[in-house]
């Protein structure tokens, strides 16, 4: 019982030495003095500000081919095959048939390839 007890309390205690190394982040960091009447919250730059543009929709967010009309009707590997050689940024082409659940989140280089059950592409293959 004293061992387990004893591994527990050092685990607590790395993780207080640990915690500690880190400087916290509040709100009161963030509030920048004007004048004596004014406060205002400053942000904190993600990027260079020269560098920064608003994104619209006629540009796209990743760079080269963004979809592939010409792929639909084609076999599902084929269309993989040519999606990697006409986009080099693509890392992942998933074939996804219909009882396949996908998640809504957008990732640069990952195309998905909608396929039915004799892996026919029926959807316009597109970046995301």
């Amino acid at each position: 019982m004293e061992g387990k007890t004893m591994v527990k309390l050092s685990n607590v205690v790395a993780f207080l030495l640990l915690a500690s190394l880190f400087q916290p982040l509040t709100a009161r960091d963030l509030v920048l003095k004007v004048s004596d009447e004014i406060e205002v919250l400053r942000l904190i730059p993600l990027a260079n500000e020269n560098q920064v543009k608003e994104l619209d929709d006629s540009e796209p967010v990743c760079p080269g081919k963004q979809s592939w009309p010409e792929l639909v009707g084609q076999q599902a590997f084929t269309a993989q095959e040519i999606i990697q050689k006409e986009n080099p940024i693509v890392k992942e082409v998933e074939i996804i048939v219909p009882v396949m659940p996908v998640t809504g989140d957008f990732v640069c280089g990952r195309v998905r390839v909608y396929a039915n059950f004799q892996f026919i592409v029926v959807q316009t293959p597109k970046m995301g």
